[in-house]
């Protein structure tokens, strides 16, 4: 994402006590940056055919991409209504339920899952979130980096083993950048995964 001047400055400026004053000249000059909360829900759909995305009501997608990534840009009444809809879909469960609050242009990340020992290194397992937005009067411009990975169990028996494999297994691994007018949030499904084996997985990310 482009960098603003302030934030260019900013780097120069010390993360001390005696630089304070600094910031609050920035502050004065420039105003105080906007709050921003991104609220997310990530979904697993044991169903990924056009007969689930039709069932609840998507209509055509907002935005598609040759890699299987599609992007709905939904007002929250649509969102509301979009949950409701996902509850009543067999098999088909909230995972994660993400907070973050930060500031216009400020970039940040979470975690949540845990650490792992596998193949005589260290993995993190589970949902790692990042994301970077600009304030506008009509829309808010983000960036979002989104992985989600599992551990998978596969029985060994069949290959002459005694114990079950271990493997890190990733559902979804994508990086965007969105417009998103004011009042309206985002749902992305990525389409290719049921013709990998992956799980298919659905992020809603409501109003800014």
């Amino acid at each position: 994402m482009p960098v603003a001047l302030r934030d260019r400055l900013g780097r120069w400026i010390p993360q001390t006590r005696s630089w304070a004053w600094v910031w609050r000249v920035e502050e004065t000059v420039v105003g105080q940056r906007k709050p921003v909360n991104v609220y997310a829900e990530v979904v697993s759909l044991a169903d990924p055919s056009p007969a689930t995305l039709s069932s609840v009501a998507l209509g055509p997608a907002s935005f598609s991409h040759t890699n299987g990534l599609q992007v709905w840009l939904l007002g929250a009444d649509e969102l509301k209504a979009l949950r409701a809809r996902l509850k009543q879909t067999p098999e088909t469960e909230p995972s994660f339920r993400p907070r973050m609050s930060t500031a216009d242009g400020i970039e940040c990340q979470m975690f949540q899952g845990q650490s792992i020992a596998l193949g005589g290194s260290t993995n993190q397992v589970g949902l790692t979130l990042g994301c970077c937005a600009r304030v506008h009067p009509d829309h808010t411009d983000l960036t979002a980096c989104i992985a989600l990975s599992e551990l998978v169990t596969n029985d060994a028996a069949g290959l002459g083993g005694s114990a079950p494999l271990i493997s890190i297994q990733t559902n979804l691994d994508t990086a965007l950048r969105l417009q998103i007018p004011k009042g309206r949030g985002v749902f992305l499904f990525d389409q290719s995964a049921r013709e990998s084996g992956r799980k298919s997985i659905g992020v809603i990310i409501d109003p800014l």
